[in-house]
């Protein structure tokens, strides 16, 4: 049997993606060290606070709720995905200024408020929409139920919707897409 020379195309084609299986084997394990805190915290169901350089502490959800001045709240905010048409539904959480302050953080200050995710993806807020009254919520019930943990592709033909246990929900967005699901911390700078 005589066997066909590859055009210089399809050599192309297999040199890179040789390189891309290595890129990925070598850079995996980096990123998995890396962001080994951030899961350890949404195992053990904790967000981090850091405000200009100082890490304020993690703190379960109940902790939080139980700082001065700290109320659960329900409000009210439309859940549209590019799937889904968009659907009114009643939320459940602790305003994120509220936080803030009973931390001790001052947010006139601060130029940026990044939320980080388990998953190493993060959020950036502006300090003046954090501020807003009602506006920037760490969310931990949808509809009265808490949020399915981890990320779903369907989540939004359930009942509930996934992301949890903290999603943060800023109330002035229309369509939902700044929304920081995986919540594990929450850093001003």
């Amino acid at each position: 049997m005589k066997l066909k020379r590859l055009n210089k195309t399809s050599l192309a084609a297999i040199i890179v993606f040789c390189v891309l299986a290595a890129s990925f084997a070598v850079f995996l394990p980096i990123y998995l060290k890396y962001n080994e805190s951030n899961r350890a915290l949404y195992e053990d169901q904790k967000i981090r606070f850091v405000a200009y350089g100082e890490e304020l502490g993690s703190f379960t959800i109940g902790e939080l709720a139980a700082l001065a001045d700290v109320q659960e709240k329900d409000f009210v905010n439309i859940y549209d995905t590019s799937n889904s048409d968009p659907v009114e539904k009643t939320y459940t959480g602790l305003e994120l200024k509220a936080v803030l302050h009973a931390l001790g953080v001052d947010l006139n200050n601060a130029r940026t408020v990044i939320l980080q995710a388990s998953d190493g993806a993060e959020k950036v807020y502006s300090p003046e929409d954090v501020r807003r009254d009602d506006n920037v919520f760490i969310a931990y019930k949808v509809n009265g139920k808490p949020f399915t943990k981890g990320i779903d592709g369907l989540g939004h033909t359930r009942e509930t919707e996934d992301g949890g246990p903290f999603v943060v929900i800023k109330v002035s967005d229309v369509f939902s897409s700044s929304r920081c699901k995986l919540l594990t911390g929450v850093v001003v700078a």
